[in-house]
């Protein structure tokens, strides 16, 4: 059986080109290739199969080889004349700068001690998102996958080193993320190995590849598990008992370094701060309009009214995943009205394995692999059902599937006319775009009538209000110093359950800059679509056909190829 490595790594471009174009396509093609030796598991992702068999290195060695080849990336890109190339290659470029400048801000500050004590982006999703992207149908396949499983006591002997370390130095994370990422790996080990999500690519295989991947789980993986734990388990009482990156030495410059990472265009906290509480103030007033008109004063009332009822949540996991099917055929069905260009294939609908929907969010999305094997997939959490209200269900599922990130990011994986580094952008930079997408999806969906009842009307004005009280909470704890109380009481006024302000708050808490992309995101979609919209002509399908073919890049790539 062959690699399915050619989906990935093609020649930037053919034909004739001037020599700038050419200078930098090559530029571009070497950035690909070095991006795939530094993050293995995006080689996976993308359907190139040439590392599969390990993991990127951790080590301190691995730390300064990844910022001599950024630090050399920027340098080469800077020194470009981009003034005549073309569209595909001058957005590649702008891609090479953002992620280049983002890698070496994250050694600078050693954004690695706080990866490797993380519930959200640390070790303890690693079995997971290797178990649902990687194929082991082949003899060949097998034992790559076999090989990366047997690379991760060394991944996680070098992860150790960090936390000792992070610790030794006092950047440690709050105690709170430290009980998660703890509390999420005690799981782990305690799991049956036959129950690890590490099993998931030989779930259909023979008998002795099972066996096979098993015993490597539980002879190798777990006990390297077993003694990561210990290492958490030490470094707890090193964990900071507050919550912001203020309370750090750096901690100022490194969250706008993160901002800057994040939302592609320079931006500083108070400026996002105030954003935040102006675009919450509006929202709350669509809130109680919507309230009013169906005989309640106060949003919350309907809320009340909702859960008291007890038709506002689902009784069992299939009852969810079910209702979360039919909205995603509902936006499947209406979007020719409004998109010239639709992805090959809609998207699965999955509940999240319970040995982590403790520390998920709601939902989410995980794309499909080039070729199509493996289907793009939305993730629906079926934990604490009691506590998951259904009128927010709609919004969700029209940002996460269709029209949101399944749209935007199966379209751009499936542009195998495009450099590797622009057709799977959405996996590497452009935060901020992504995330507006799906939120400015939210809004469209309202326009193109997918919303059923007031009530999931509501929950789309709920989940506005829940992006505006990110950028307050978000800032708040990293820029102000705010409390984790303060934080959930800010998310639940603005229409959260508790539940659900309380894993959102503690997201904020463990990755300091991400939860601004959303609304910041959405505001610069809106913002260029009113001001195209002034213009002679304009076709709102083809300004999302644009929108979506120009791919994941940096806002400010964005604004400057949509308006010229």
């Amino acid at each position: 059986m062959t690699d399915s490595s050619n989906d990935a790594t093609g020649a930037a471009g053919a034909g004739a080109t001037s020599p700038p174009e050419q200078a930098a396509r090559d530029l571009i093609d070497r950035y690909w290739e070095q991006l795939l030796e530094l993050e293995p598991i995006l080689g996976t992702e993308v359907g190139d199969e040439r590392f599969d068999d390990r993991l990127d290195d951790r080590s301190e060695e691995g730390r300064a080889h990844r910022d001599r080849v950024q630090r050399d990336a920027l340098a080469a890109v800077t020194a470009l004349d981009r003034g005549d190339l073309s569209e595909d290659v001058r957005t590649a470029l702008d891609m090479i700068e953002s992620i280049a400048t983002r890698d070496i801000d994250a050694v600078r500050f050693r954004l690695d001690r706080f990866a490797a004590v993380s519930h959200l982006w640390g070790p303890g999703q690693l079995l997971a998102i290797v178990g649902s992207l990687q194929k082991a149908d082949s003899p060949e396949r097998l034992d790559r996958y076999v090989a990366r499983l047997r690379s991760v006591p060394a991944y996680l002997e070098e992860v150790g080193r960090t936390v000792t370390d992070a610790a030794r130095a006092g950047q440690t994370v709050s105690g709170v993320v430290a009980d998660r990422a703890i509390a999420q790996v005690e799981r782990q080990v305690a799991a049956a190995p036959e129950d690890s999500p590490a099993l998931r690519p030989v779930a259909s295989g023979s008998d002795a590849d099972r066996e096979r991947v098993a015993e490597v789980v539980r002879d190798e993986v777990m006990p390297a598990y077993a003694a990561y734990l210990d290492t958490l388990r030490a470094y707890r009482p090193a964990a900071r008992e507050g919550f912001g990156l203020c309370e750090l030495p750096d901690g100022e410059a490194m969250y706008a370094a993160l901002i800057n990472s994040f939302l592609t265009i320079p931006l500083d906290a108070a400026t996002v701060h105030e954003t935040g509480l102006e675009k919450l103030a509006a929202t709350r007033d669509e809130r109680r309009e919507i309230a009013r008109s169906l005989g309640f004063e106060e949003p919350n009332d309907v809320l009340a009214d909702l859960q008291a009822s007890g038709r506002n949540t689902a009784s069992t996991k299939d009852e969810l995943v079910g209702l979360a099917e039919r909205q995603v055929r509902r936006g499947w069905d209406a979007a020719p009205g409004w998109f010239g260009r639709v992805p090959d294939a809609n998207c699965e609908v999955r509940a999240v394995e319970e040995f982590r929907e403790a520390d998920m969010p709601f939902a989410f999305y995980q794309v499909p692999n080039p070729d199509g094997s493996r289907p793009g997939v939305y993730y629906v959490n079926a934990s604490e059902l009691s506590e998951r209200p259904l009128h927010h269900l709609a919004t969700t599922t029209y940002h996460e599937a269709n029209p949101g990130h399944h749209f935007q990011l199966a379209l751009e994986i499936q542009r195998s006319d495009r450099v590797p580094l622009r057709r799977f952008g959405g996996l590497l930079s452009g935060g901020a775009f992504i995330e507006g997408w799906g939120l400015y999806s939210e809004r469209l969906a309202d326009e193109m009538g997918l919303f059923e009842t007031e009530f999931e009307r509501m929950g789309m004005l709920d989940a506005q209000a829940m992006r505006a009280a990110r950028l307050v909470v978000d800032t708040g704890l990293h820029a102000f110093g705010w409390s984790r109380e303060r934080s959930i009481s800010t998310m639940e006024e603005a229409g959260l359950p508790h539940l659900d302000a309380v894993i959102e708050t503690d997201r904020y808490i463990a990755i300091p800059g991400q939860a601004l992309t959303y609304m910041i995101g959405q505001i610069e979609i809106e913002n260029t679509r009113r001001e195209l919209s002034a213009r002679p002509g304009f076709s709102l399908k083809d300004f999302h056909d644009r929108v979506l073919s120009l791919g994941s890049i940096p806002l400010l790539s964005l604004r400057r190829e949509l308006l010229g």
